[in-house]
């Protein structure tokens, strides 16, 4: 068991009172079943450890230097009060004792904290009398995979560690997942509820718990003996769902994921009366767009939605008596429509139409036209030196080279790609010189990979890097070369909210990478990949003109970020969504902008004359937010509701965007979509 000890903050994640069931399942069952035993005597070596992380990831002060057995050498820290340095031991392991040497600048404040997961710390000791010298405490009956010095106060100005030594006994680490669960299936469901069974998984030890998800998003945590009779509440009337299933043991492996039911649920009541017809239509024109407003509709039960329409098509959607149309021709004549639907599906009939003409000029976003239309899902594009762009079908595996004018050529497919059936396939791509790098789902992995384009065709294929987790969802996959002629690769946690904060792990990560697929030596934790860490689906990335990093990546059911990218920096989750759950852990980076899931779920990031363009999946809109000095200035969103998801941004040669749409997108069959490619021109 662990040892009683505050904890540094207020832990929760996917559920509250679950996620602390999961931390005592995970720290009781460690010793039990990973047979861990107590005691390493005095004289015996320290265990194995590697310090992976600190607050000064700077190569002259590297955390590593506490771990050379060499006191001559040490990691120091700056003049900021609070500070911390970790050690990965490897694997859950008992530990009895630690020996921290402090040099001449030691620490007053401070304590030693013990983790399983690198998420939640638990402390063992604190003083706020530190004076320096060597601390040994062998005194302790602790258990945890990390360990780390969280340093509050320095005794003078800042710190300086030259050797942390762990003394104590490895467990056994099982790293087999448990198969995945089989035949899901809803048995019963309301309009707020459905009840959801399946086939027990295996696994080599135990499974202990399943994890529902609904679309990627996680919605409960149950036992594992419990595959019948499970209900999933708190659901909307008359809405679709998509349910899986993952199944996870003892140790925290996750299974690959089940089947899908996908369900809707039923009204919450008959309702055969259609909402009343919208009045009072008035439209105020721009150059690029019109601005609708009108009197609200009434209902028995109640609107949940309003559609407008232009010459017979449907041009935008809200939640409220007024919409924006954006991507509209300067100085043409059009005419809208409006119709109201209520949470059963029913229509009210269309209102007079509304004519109107836009005004000469052009808008910061201005006149939207298509570029060719495809039955894939396009994911990630790139942009060729003549002009024409790459894109990768996920589904097919394909990668498409297209015009300007929407000429389309297949220039080639890439070897061992796998669907997932929902996330996962042929994403990101990136072009350096010859060289066309993809991201992409494997058998077993998400990897990169680059092949070299000779002659209008792919060749040469190389496996560049692999090992990032996969799963149904959470597969993250965009690829940006940055400034410094690194590779930078978004990676999602694989449905496993643990790697996000592990080192260890290519998942929940953003990666920094040489071109040739190499370690680059000035990234933040020597010997990794890992540029920062704490996300849980990276799913956009771009630099500004001052060459920083903006990251957007998708929350679970609360909060969408978007991020300003640290070297090193730790973005909090599985602890922090957002700003949502223990985010007061002093460690975590804030983000720069946060919206509700519902509003974004952002995809693609593209940055043009230091403006932010976001592609938005669920939200079904382009936000656009400019850069200042204190951050991101006030979003404006364009084209909701138009066109329908929108996977990815890119500036375009002539200065624009080319944005794709991703309808139809969830199964992983190719070419059963119907996306577009279109062209945005920027004022």
């Amino acid at each position: 068991m662990w040892k009683a000890g505050r904890a540094t903050a207020a832990h929760t994640y996917l559920g509250g009172t679950v996620a602390l069931r999961r931390l005592l399942v995970l720290a009781t069952t460690a010793a039990v079943v990973l047979g861990l035993t107590p005691a390493a005597h005095a004289g015996e070596p320290p265990l194995k450890a590697v310090a992976t992380a600190s607050s000064e990831p700077s190569a002259r002060h590297t955390a590593t230097k506490t771990t050379d057995g060499n006191p001559r050498t040490s990691w120091r820290a700056g003049r900021e009060q609070n500070q911390w340095l970790t050690l990965d031991l490897g694997a859950i392991s008992t530990i009895n004792r630690f020996v921290l040497s402090w040099g001449r600048e030691c620490g007053r404040v401070f304590e030693v904290q013990t983790s399983p997961d690198g998420i939640y710390w638990n402390e063992i000791h604190r003083t706020s009398i530190g004076n320096g010298g060597t601390i040994d405490r062998d005194d302790l009956t602790a258990n945890g995979r990390f360990i780390r010095v969280y340093l509050e106060r320095p005794c003078y100005d800042s710190y300086e560690i030259p050797e942390f030594q762990v003394y104590g006994k490895p467990g056994v680490v099982d790293v087999t997942p448990p198969n995945p669960p089989a035949g899901l299936r809803a048995t019963a469901s309301t309009a707020t509820s459905v009840r959801l069974e399946w086939t027990p998984a295996a696994d080599n030890v135990q499974v202990v718990a399943y994890d529902i998800y609904n679309s990627g998003a996680f919605v409960k945590t149950v036992d594992g003996g419990a595959t019948n009779n499970n209900n999933v509440t708190r659901l909307n009337p008359n809405t679709p769902y998509s349910f899986y299933v993952n199944a996870r043991d003892a140790a925290g492996n996750v299974s690959q994921a089940s089947n899908t039911v996908n369900i809707t649920t039923p009204p919450a009541v008959v309702d055969n009366e259609p909402p009343s017809v919208p009045t009072n239509v008035r439209a105020v024109p721009t150059a690029n767009g019109v601005a609708l407003t009108w009197t609200a509709s009434t209902d028995n039960v109640g609107v949940a939605s309003y559609a407008v329409f232009r010459e017979g098509a449907q041009a935008g959607t809200s939640a409220t008596p007024n919409a924006t149309i954006s991507g509209l021709a300067a100085n043409t004549a059009y005419a809208f429509t409006v119709k109201a639907i209520d949470t059963s599906g029913k229509s009210s009939a269309f209102t007079e139409p509304v004519a109107v003409t836009t005004t000469r000029g052009r808008d910061a976003v201005g006149q939207m036209t298509r570029v060719v239309a495809d039955t894939d899902v396009p994911w990630g594009l790139e942009f060729l030196p003549d002009g024409s762009a790459l894109y990768a079908q996920r589904d097919s595996a394909d990668v498409v080279r297209v015009t300007r004018t929407g000429e389309k050529t297949v220039v080639g497919h890439v070897p061992n790609v796998v669907s997932t059936d929902g996330e996962g396939g042929l994403l990101g791509v990136e072009r350096r010189g010859e060289w066309i790098y993809l991201y992409h789902t494997s058998p077993t992995d998400n990897r990169l990979v680059r092949m070299r384009l000779a002659d209008g065709k792919l060749t040469d294929h190389q496996v560049l890097l692999t090992g990032a987790p996969r799963n149904k969802f959470h597969n993250g996959g965009r690829l940006r070369f940055g400034p410094d002629g690194k590779l930078y690769i978004a990676t999602g946690d694989g449905q496993v909210p643990q790697f996000a904060q592990d080192l260890n792990s290519l998942g929940g990560k953003v990666l920094r990478v040489n071109p040739d697929g190499s370690v680059p030596r000035d990234n933040p934790f020597p010997g990794k990949y890992v540029y920062s860490y704490g996300h849980r689906n990276v799913q956009g990335l771009a630099f500004d003109s001052r060459g920083r990093l903006w990251e957007a990546e998708f929350g679970n059911s609360i909060m969408d970020e978007v991020n300003l990218i640290k070297p090193g920096g730790n973005y909090g989750w599985p602890a922090c969504e957002g700003t949502a759950g223990a985010c007061d852990e002093p460690t975590f980076v804030k983000p720069q902008w946060t919206s509700p899931v519902s509003a974004a779920s952002p995809s693609g990031l593209t940055i043009v004359n230091d403006v932010l363009y976001l592609a938005a999946l669920r939200g079904q809109k382009l936000y656009r937010m400019p850069i200042t000095r204190q951050g991101l200035g006030a979003p404006t969103s364009y084209f909701e509701g138009h066109y329908g998801r929108l996977r990815t941004v890119e500036r375009s040669p002539d200065g624009g965007l080319w944005l794709t749409t991703s309808n139809g997108d969830k199964d992983s069959i190719p070419h059963n979509s119907t996306t577009v490619l279109m062209h945005v021109a920027l004022r």
